[in-house]
């Protein structure tokens, strides 16, 4: 159960969302310093895979700034940064936006229609002169400074794991988690896979511009490891999620043409200089190491930050780790978006433990083939995503993996009618169960009940159920009986 008066302060920036997790003692500080190498991760790990709580590094071996880690590790935390706003009830607002009335019909649609884009308006993000993000100018760039971590014995050298790319490409933009392994003082190398919509933006634009952010405020955070397909623009969607204020952006210094989070803790502007280096192996969240490979280059060409930046680091291995809530958070954001382009939905759920890999989705079933039309579409609008989609009615409680939807498996699904399975198909290169990166196959699993004319012709079997008034009367006789053997 959430403690409700929990929600009542107002999340800002990181900095009010550490004040609020100190405030909750919900947040530890740690002054013995832990190196980079191997160490902040399994401690991380630990805190993470035991439910413990935030936790602030102030120093490591190396010297570099200080890290906080852990931020998402549990549910409670993500509600803390939301306010206590479910984000699926926020992200509906916007099928709100989709649907008006353009062109509207009338002099009364008209003003109908102005008055909700005027209140729309607050979501869209701001520009702003300037920003905490750059009280300072770095004299001197040197990534070193920059809490990049080792954390399985096999990689080749410090990751950023934290650091939100944004990008541009005309007037699109796009912001998210990939991966960079330093390696130099100036330089590092973009781990952006080429289905991303950021790799996208980056090939198209020629000359591509980044700014790698740390620190803005958690629901930004939080949105950058939710995939949102073009052309939508995710600071909207972040804009939404954040009750109603738009993100405040800053332009890039005299380096980039890029925009990012004005209250960000620390920003590092630079370009993809046309080199390709190899780049891994990286334990990832599959919990093995992902293949090494040739990634683009960016050379750093400014650091700006606050006077005193505080470095997010997050960790990856086995499940179910801080991505876990992640996902949960995502599948929430995304699920109103879904239901505009398929009402039939009735819920998704993107387990943790599946790593974005398995899907379920209930739908309220209409004619033949209609699962695996919901397959052919989630498919379509994430590729990558999905490996395993599973497809029950909509009496199913997806959420009840060991219980309702294995039943629905076991007993609607006929291999040889109901599996879908499609081969050379995008994949994500993180997959370790494909030899080739990149590219696998996909299995849909259609476990409705059948209509007759995808049961030869017959009518399905009737599901054994008893009267209701027989399961009350029943149920109380039992809640009876269960009541006095506890006494």
């Amino acid at each position: 159960m959430l403690n409700t008066h929990w929600f009542s302060v107002v999340i800002k920036d990181l900095r009010s969302f550490v004040k609020a997790l100190e405030d909750r003692r919900d947040l530890i500080r740690i002054n013995e310093p832990l190196s980079v190498d191997l160490e902040v991760a399994a401690l991380l790990r630990e805190l993470m895979y035991r439910g413990g709580p935030a936790v602030i590094i102030e120093r490591t071996r190396e010297g570099t700034l200080p890290i906080i880690g852990n931020l998402f590790g549990k549910w409670d935390r993500v509600m803390l940064a939301m306010e206590g706003n479910d984000p699926e009830t926020m992200a509906s607002k916007l099928t709100d936006l989709v649907n008006l009335r353009i062109p509207p019909q009338g002099l009364f649609d008209a003003l109908k229609s102005l008055n909700e884009l005027r209140r729309f308006s607050q979501y869209f993000p701001r520009s702003v002169n300037d920003g905490p993000v750059r009280e300072v100018e770095w004299s001197t760039i040197d990534l070193t400074k920059i809490p990049a971590i080792r954390q399985w014995a096999h990689e080749p050298g410090r990751f950023v794991t934290f650091g939100i790319t944004f990008v541009k490409y005309g007037n699109y933009r796009n912001f998210g988690y990939y991966r960079l392994q330093v390696i130099g003082r100036d330089r590092f190398v973009m781990h952006w896979q080429p289905w991303r919509r950021s790799a996208m933006y980056g090939e198209l634009s020629g000359r591509a511009e980044v700014a790698v952010v740390f620190g803005p405020d958690p629901v930004t955070m939080l949105m950058a490891g939710v995939s949102i397909p073009h052309p939508l623009d995710k600071l909207l969607v972040t804009g939404v999620l954040r009750g109603g204020e738009g993100v405040e952006l800053v332009r890039g210094g005299s380096t980039v043409d890029v925009e990012y989070p004005a209250n960000a803790e620390l920003v590092i502007e630079g370009e993809l200089t046309g080199e390709y280096v190899r780049e891994g192996p990286f334990g990832d969240h599959v919990g093995v190491y992902s293949i090494a490979k040739e990634y683009p280059v960016v050379r750093v060409k400014a650091i700006y930050s606050r006077r005193d930046p505080i470095i997010p680091v997050t960790v990856t291995g086995k499940p179910v780790l801080e991505d876990g809530n992640i996902i949960r958070f995502g599948t929430r954001v995304v699920k109103p978006l879904l239901k505009l382009i398929l009402p039939e939905l009735v819920d998704l759920e993107i387990p943790p433990e599946g790593l974005g890999y398995v899907i379920i989705a209930s739908i309220r079933k209409r004619y033949p083939g209609h699962a695996r039309r919901v397959m052919a579409t989630l498919w379509g609008l994430v590729p990558v995503l999905g490996k395993v989609v599973i497809v029950v009615d909509h009496d199913v409680d997806i959420r009840d993996w060991g219980g309702q939807v294995m039943y629905a498996v076991a007993a609607h699904v006929n291999p040889s009618r109901d599996m879908l399975v499609i081969d050379n198909y995008p994949v994500e290169e993180l997959d370790p169960s494909t030899s080739i990166p990149n590219l696998g196959s996909k299995v849909g699993i259609d476990a409705t009940r059948k209509l007759p004319e995808e049961y030869g012709g017959r009518e399905y079997p009737m599901d054994v159920t008893a009267p209701g008034d027989v399961i009350d009367r029943v149920r109380r006789i039992v809640n009876s009986i269960m009541g006095k053997s506890r006494n």
